[in-house]
């Protein structure tokens, strides 16, 4: 593997953390899904329009930030001792794990229940609130740290499998297969549900699982060199057309009766349409923009690297900042929801990754973030 900065890769994470925030944000304003703050639930047909947005980006976000994680885990553990590999993935996911779970998350809940809701509380009550404590969407961090440990454990198996990059037909199947045994989880397990005390989202944790080792074996057997664009051009355009075409029946079809509800489990037909559609999709869209960014995103000039470099601070500072916003715009009560969210996108981008850039000239904070 060449030992040049991957640039697309950096160019990649400004784009998926923005989808990031950008979902969270959906979710405030109309979109279903759980977050620290839902002002209202859009009606027909916006909401159609923003549950695609917020399922297609469900589809494969966060299983490519898993693959990209794994990737270069895989990358920094060849180059360093155990201990000193360790030592740095305790500092940079540990210590925004404390500081989310105890300080972070709080500020959240006290800026929803002060400044929105004008409840009579406190911060330091939140600050020593057991109930106000928590992970949330940082348990994409806390699952890497539990991914180091057992990825250091099983190296000591000497288990370097040596996998071509697979085909178009393996691919599929793959896909499938994981979609199915999504499905088969969601049965007892529907999306929304969440282990308690740590908000891992098991209903969605087959990629995520698979995503990881997939990270691992691809930098191994440099499989994202074997990605042409030819290839990722075809499989993105198959992804647009089950997102344009077939994800809008599915959703006119399958929610007549019952609306979003009906796909999120319980062994429904709606269910199985939506774990397959979703792995398919994802598969897709994870190949297609590592191929077209490949091409057309592998160089940065000085701003994307400052917002690439930020990205991670973005994902753990971005739940404060958006509700914060939302405390803010709360008195826009006339304005259609779909609509408060497209005004409010490119504000909400800009503090976050402004907000990130500035804690990182802090002496030290780089080693975190």
């Amino acid at each position: 593997m060449s030992q040049s900065r991957l640039f697309y890769i950096d160019n990649l994470r400004i784009f998926l953390i923005s989808l990031v925030i950008l979902l969270h944000l959906n979710i405030t304003y109309g979109a279903p899904g759980d977050w620290y703050y839902n002002e209202s639930e859009a009606g027909m047909p916006a909401i159609i329009l923003q549950a695609m947005f917020n399922i297609t980006n469900q589809s494969f976000f966060m299983g490519m930030f898993f693959f990209i994680s794994a990737y270069f885990t895989a990358a920094s553990v060849q180059r360093k001792t155990r201990g000193k590999f360790l030592k740095d993935r305790l500092i940079r996911l540990g210590i925004p794990l404390v500081v989310f779970y105890f300080v972070l998350n709080p500020l959240t809940n006290f800026i929803h229940y002060y400044y929105i809701k004008h409840e009579a509380v406190t911060f330091a009550g939140f600050l020593t609130n057991p109930r106000a404590w928590g992970f949330g969407p940082m348990w994409f961090v806390e699952t890497l740290l539990i991914f180091t440990l057992l990825y250091l454990l099983a190296r000591k198996l000497n288990l370097n499998l040596r996998i071509p990059f697979p085909g178009t037909k393996v691919i599929l199947i793959a896909a499938v297969l994981t979609g199915l045994a999504q499905y088969i989880i969601r049965i007892w397990l529907p999306v929304g549900w969440s282990l308690p005390h740590t908000n891992l989202q098991f209903p969605f944790f087959m990629q995520y699982i698979f995503m990881l080792i997939f990270g691992v074996v691809a930098y191994n057997n440099k499989w994202l060199d074997a990605i042409s664009y030819k290839s990722a051009k075809q499989w993105f355009l198959f992804a647009q057309l089950m997102i344009l075409i077939v994800l809008p029946v599915m959703l006119y079809v399958g929610g007549k009766e019952k609306g979003i509800e009906a796909f999120v489990g319980g062994g429904s037909w709606q269910s199985f349409a939506w774990a397959i559609w979703e792995q398919v999709v994802g598969f897709a869209m994870m190949i297609g923009l590592f191929g077209i960014a490949k091409k057309y995103w592998n160089k940065q000039g000085g701003l994307a690297r400052q917002l690439s470099g930020s990205a991670y601070g973005v994902y753990i500072i971005h739940p404060p900042v958006i509700v914060g916003m939302a405390a803010v715009f709360v008195g826009w009560q006339d304005i259609n929801q779909l609509l408060k969210f497209v005004i409010l996108a490119p504000v909400a981008l800009v503090l976050c990754f402004a907000l990130a850039w500035l804690i990182r000239q802090i002496p030290g904070a780089n080693r975190v973030l």
